[in-house]
């Protein structure tokens, strides 16, 4: 019985890494930076009045992630981002509003399509502080977003990646009687380093 289990320790261990050796590329921490463009809409409501705007603005996103094989082709994907810098969201009349302190953590199930590139989903939740023109600040802390990417290896531990997200921060009371909603749409082209 010691032998059987000792034999099939040794098989396994020989065997496992090759059966998801495509995943596995991809396996591991990571870190990126990216740039991200985004399109980000505001809406405001109160008793008769509604008003919406819209604008693109761009930062810097840094990202953590740990992707663990689960057959030779499916990985998935557990992370965080955090936004570097505000991003306009919409003028208001002539008041400028922006998005500030946002951040989302994920879950990004992957297939790799052959030993370089990568094609994943991804399921984010988000936070982020909405700022009026006179620093008037309301948290977003149940906010939601769905997206796709890809990534590349360049070398065995270097990647760039693209990706798509469309967020829905949600709905919150500014007061008893208004209400704001924050939506946007980011594109990030990132470069990382897989550990």
């Amino acid at each position: 019985m010691k032998k059987l289990i000792i034999a099939t320790a040794v098989i396994t261990a020989c065997v496992a890494p090759q059966a998801f050796a495509q995943s596995s590329n991809f396996a591991g921490f990571s870190a990126g930076i990216g740039a991200n463009i985004a399109n980000t809409r505001g809406e405001y409501a109160a008793p008769r009045l509604a008003l919406s705007g819209s604008d693109t603005d761009n930062n810097v996103s840094l990202q953590l992630q740990y992707s663990s094989p689960m057959t030779e082709s499916f990985l998935l994907g557990f992370g965080a981002t955090v936004n570097m810098g505000d991003q306009k969201s919409g003028k208001f009349g002539t008041d400028q509003t922006k998005v500030k302190d946002s951040y989302s953590l994920y879950i990004a199930p992957g297939y790799a399509f052959n030993s370089n590139w990568l094609g994943y989903a991804k399921v984010a939740y988000l936070y982020a502080n909405a700022q009026d023109a006179y620093g008037n600040s309301q948290k977003f802390d149940n906010g939601w977003g769905y997206g796709i990417g890809a990534q590349v290896l360049m070398t065995k531990n270097w990647f760039g990646q693209f990706e798509y997200m469309s967020n829905d921060y949600g709905q919150k009371d500014y007061s008893p009687t208004e209400k704001v909603k924050g939506k946007s749409d980011v594109v990030t082209l990132s470069v990382g380093y897989k550990f």
